[in-house]
C-alpha cells in the first residue's frame, strides 16, 4: 500500500461540528424521553446484563421475560410455508413487489375478506390494503405521510416505546395522555381536554402494550363521538377545508385475545381509521418484517383514493418499506391455515405465572385480557432497583420505566413454560429481598 494514500485524521471535531453530521430531525427523535430510555435500557442494563450472566450460568438458568423473542425454534408450518414460495411461479415473482406486481393480489384479497368478515358490517376492497414492513413500517408510513409541523399527535401512556421518536421524526408535536390508572382504560376526558386545532392524529393501542387491556366498546364509542363532534366543530370553522381527526389504530395484538375477551377495532366505529397490523406477534416472528395498513369502505372513498396513490409512494420514499416478495406470498397460508402461535397454550403459561406471582404476594392491578404481557406492581418504588434484584437471580423483566410506568414491571409470556417453573426461586428471592429492604428503611425512620 502506498503510504502517501493513506490519511491519518487525528482532528478530533467540536460537539457542535460533530452534530451538524446528523440530521437533527434524527437527532431528535434519538434523543426523545421514550427512545433514550428504551435505547439506555437495553444497551446499558439489559445486554451488559445478559452477556455478564452468559459467562457464569447455563443459558438453561436464565429465566429471559424482557421482549417479545422466541426461545423456541420457529413454528414448523410456518417454515413449509416459507420454503413453498421459495419456487418462483412466474417470471415476476421475484420483481419489485410493489401493490402494481399481480403476485401480490391474492394474500391482499385474503386480508380483505378476512377482515370483512371479522368486522363485519364493515366491508374492505383489497386496494385499500397495504402490505408494509411490519408495525414499524406502517406507523411511521401512516405518520409520515399525514404529518407537518406544528401537528400534534395524541397517544395514552403507558406505551410502546417508538411511537413519541416517530412523530418528532415526523417534525410533529407528540401529546402525552394518561390511561386512566384506576380502570386502566383510555381517559376520554383528558383526550378531550388535549385536543385543539393542531391535533391531527390519535394513536390508540388495543390490546395495550403493556398492560394487556382490551379498549371496551363503550370507552370507542365515546371517543368516537367525541371525535366525530370535533370533526362537525371544524367543518363549522372551516368549511371545505376541514379535515378530520386520524386513528392510528395499533393492532399488532388483535389476533392474542385471551380467555374469551372480545376485541373491537376503532374502525368499527370510527370511520377515518387506519388499521395496522404485524404478523410477527402471532407467528412469534419478529425478524419477518410483515405487516399491512388497511382501510374500510367507512372511510368515504375521495380519501382512500388518496392514499391509494399517496401512501404507496410513501413507502417509496421513505426507503421502500415493502416487505420481500416470498413474505408477502405467505400471507395466503398465514390467512388461510390460521398459522399463529398457541393461544390455548399461552393461557396456560398466563396461568402458571399468575399462579407463581399471586402465591409469592406479587400484585397484578389488571388481569390481561389480551397480548402476550403482563403487568405487576414491583414491590420496590424503583422498579429499576427491583428489576436488578431479579436479574441477579437470573430473571429478566421490563422496568415499567421504560414504557413511562415507573413502580410497575412487564412480564413477557413468549418465554418457556420450563423458563417459568424455573423463574419461582428467583422471584420469591426477589420479592423476600424487597420486604426486607422496606422493613428496613421503614426501621430507620422510626
Amino acid at each position: 500500500m502506498d503510504s502517501k494514500n493513506v490519511t491519518n485524521d487525528n482532528h478530533n471535531p467540536t460537539t457542535a461540528a460533530l452534530t451538524s453530521i446528523f440530521s437533527q430531525n434524527v437527532l431528535s427523535a434519538i434523543n426523545s424521553s421514550h427512545f433514550q430510555r428504551i435505547s439506555s435500557f437495553a444497551q446499558n442494563e439489559y445486554l451488559k446484563a445478559k452477556r455478564t450472566s452468559t459467562e457464569g450460568t447455563l443459558s438453561s438458568d436464565l429465566c429471559d421475560f424482557t421482549f417479545g423473542n422466541p426461545h423456541e425454534m420457529a413454528l414448523p408450518t410456518f417454515l413449509s410455508s416459507y420454503h413453498k414460495y421459495v419456487e418462483p411461479l412466474n417470471n415476476d415473482w421475484y420483481a419489485y413487489c410493489t401493490g402494481s406486481n399481480p403476485n401480490t393480489h391474492p394474500s391482499r384479497k385474503i386480508i380483505a375478506s378476512k377482515l370483512s368478515k371479522k368486522l363485519a358490517p364493515l366491508s374492505f376492497e383489497y386496494e385499500d390494503v397495504h402490505l408494509v414492513t411490519g408495525n414499524f413500517g406502517g406507523l411511521y408510513t401512516c405518520l409520515s405521510m399525514l404529518l407537518n409541523k406544528d401537528d400534534e399527535v395524541i397517544f395514552s401512556i403507558p406505551s410502546w416505546f417508538c411511537y413519541e421518536s416517530m412523530i418528532i421524526r415526523c417534525s410533529a408535536t407528540p401529546i402525552e395522555v394518561n390511561i386512566n390508572i384506576n380502570t386502566y382504560d383510555l381517559d376520554i376526558n383528558n383526550i378531550e381536554n388535549k385536543i385543539n386545532d393542531h391535533t391531527k392524529v390519535i394513536i390508540i393501542n388495543s390490546p395495550h402494550n403493556p398492560t394487556g387491556k382490551i379498549y371496551s366498546l363503550s370507552t370507542l364509542t365515546s371517543l368516537s363521538n367525541l371525535l366525530l363532534n370535533e370533526y362537525d366543530k371544524r367543518k363549522t370553522k372551516y368549511g371545505n377545508e376541514a379535515q378530520p381527526i386520524w386513528i392510528i389504530s395499533d393492532e399488532a395484538y388483535n389476533q392474542i385475545i385471551l380467555n374469551g375477551n372480545e376485541f373491537i377495532s376503532p374502525a368499527s366505529l370510527y370511520p377515518y381509521t387506519f388499521i395496522c397490523y404485524t404478523y410477527a406477534k402471532t407467528l412469534l416472528n419478529p425478524g419477518i418484517r410483515l405487516g399491512y395498513v388497511a382501510l374500510s369502505n367507512a372511510m368515504p372513498f375521495y380519501y382512500r383514493s388518496l392514499f391509494r396513490l399517496y401512501l404507496h409512494q410513501t413507502m417509496f420514499v421513505n426507503g421502500y418499506m415493502v416487505p420481500d416478495c416470498i413474505s408477502q406470498y405467505m400471507i395466503q397460508d398465514i390467512e388461510t391455515l390460521s398459522i399463529s402461535i398457541d393461544i390455548k397454550k399461552l393461557e396456560k403459561k398466563l396461568k402458571m405465572m399468575l399462579d407463581i406471582l399471586l402465591s409469592i404476594g406479587y400484585k397484578i392491578p389488571v388481569q390481561p385480557q389480551g397480548t402476550f404481557y403482563i403487568l405487576v406492581l414491583s414491590p420496590l418504588e424503583d422498579d429499576r432497583a427491583f428489576c436488578h434484584l431479579l436479574s441477579e437471580h437470573n430473571v429478566w423483566c421490563l422496568p415499567g420505566f421504560v414504557c413511562a410506568i415507573p413502580g410497575y414491571f412487564r412480564i413477557c409470556l413468549t418465554a418457556t413454560e420450563d423458563m417459568i417453573e424455573k423463574s419461582q426461586y428467583g422471584f420469591n428471592q426477589a420479592y423476600n429481598r424487597a420486604m426486607s429492604i422496606l422493613s428496613s428503611t421503614k426501621d430507620d425512620r422510626q
